[in-house]
């Protein structure tokens, strides 16, 4: 096991300007400011949000965020196929549409 984490530590990298980096909180700084600026956003959230309309009515909100009732759930587990694959959780619909 501590060969195998030798093997995939990063000890030393060279910075953009070829000088090489070999303290470690210099090194997370630098994966850091590297991951940051490869993935922020080119365009500030205002302009991005100026051109949109309203998709969604006032009325079709209110039925989106209304609570669940327990017939709803009830329908949709019996609607789902008994021998498919089970979800994430591991169950699949059988046990939830018989216990």
């Amino acid at each position: 096991m501590k060969a195998r984490k030798m093997r995939s530590s990063i000890i030393k990298i060279k910075d953009s300007s070829g000088v090489w980096i070999d303290d470690a909180a210099d090194i997370q700084k630098l994966f850091v400011k590297g991951f940051t600026s490869h993935f922020k956003s080119m365009h500030g959230p205002s302009s991005i949000m100026v051109d949109l309309s309203t998709k969604v009515s006032s009325k079709d909100n209110m039925n989106l965020i209304k609570p669940v009732e327990n017939h709803e759930v009830q329908e949709a587990v019996f609607q789902m196929d008994k021998y498919k694959a089970p979800g994430s959780d591991g169950f699949g619909a059988t046990f939830f549409q018989d216990y």
